[in-house]
């Protein structure tokens, strides 16, 4: 999930706009957004913390400014596997917004997804799936249907579907936001490949053979033209496509399959 907490960190900036403080506050957010870049993470979190102190004290701990620089702070905390602090970070960030925007600001959406993703990483699966379904209500009113980050938010709402063996629900969703995401460009590749292995995954699942198979096929066709630039997660996914190969009696493709995985898959 961290591919889209990073996106999360962009996206705040232009929603909620620069705020007209203090030197020292932009100073200091600035800082701990190039140290953070940097990977420079405890150094990041001193920058953070010090603009968050001097807007809290200046403008009061429920300023906007100081919600921009929660999502900042919460996304370092993701960033370092800390969900329970960027939670944390983040629904603080949310209350300000409501109370600033309102609950239906994109912002506010966005806020919510990542709480949503965060509530689901941590297994709380009934508790995240009225956050994704707020957001989603919210992208779909103010960004429309056939937004990316629309799409982004289906991909991830099927994620939790799959997680609980709802695939008709799954299938729905992904089949909506796969032909969003595959005219999104080069940066969000990674995201439609795992879109279509979740699809195929959930096909399997209903014993959809032919419809799993192509999908599969499509990925795999995708992971062997850039191998390292693709994820863990979709590589091992193929291991799916392993199984129903020999499922399906293609026995010595199965076994094809599964080698040329081992050659890449990480050790």
């Amino acid at each position: 999930m961290l591919w889209f907490l990073a996106a999360i960190l962009s996206m705040a900036a232009s929603v909620l706009g620069a705020q007209p403080q203090s030197d020292t506050y932009q100073q200091l957010l600035r800082q701990g957004i190039q140290l953070q870049k940097e990977q420079r993470y405890a150094d990041a979190g001193t920058a953070y913390n010090a603009a968050l102190s001097e807007v809290e004290r200046r403008l009061g701990p429920e300023h906007i400014a100081a919600a921009e620089i929660l999502i900042n702070l919460g996304t370092l905390s993701a960033l370092q596997h800390d969900d329970s602090a960027a939670k944390a970070a983040f629904e603080r960030s949310l209350a300000s917004t409501e109370k600033v925007f309102g609950t239906e600001h994109l912002q506010v959406g966005f806020t919510l997804l990542t709480i949503a993703m965060l509530t689901h990483k941590q297994g709380h699966y009934a508790a995240a799936e009225p956050l994704y379904r707020h957001a989603l209500t919210i992208l779909e009113t103010k960004l429309g249907p056939e937004h990316e980050r629309t799409a982004f938010l289906e991909a991830s709402m099927a994620k939790l579907y799959l997680t609980q063996q709802r695939n008709s629900e799954a299938e729905a969703l992904l089949e909506k936001a796969i032909p969003v995401l595959e005219n999104t460009g080069e940066a969000n590749q990674a995201t439609f490949v795992i879109a279509l292995k979740d699809l195929a995954e959930a096909y399997q699942r209903d014993g959809r053979f032919s419809k799993a198979g192509p999908l599969y096929d499509r990925v795999w066709a995708l992971v062997q033209e850039k191998p390292r630039g693709m994820k863990d997660e979709i590589l091992a996914g193929l291991r799916g496509y392993v199984q129903m190969l020999r499922k399906t009696k293609r026995k010595s493709e199965a076994r094809e399959l599964d080698q040329r995985l081992k050659a890449i898959l990480p050790r």
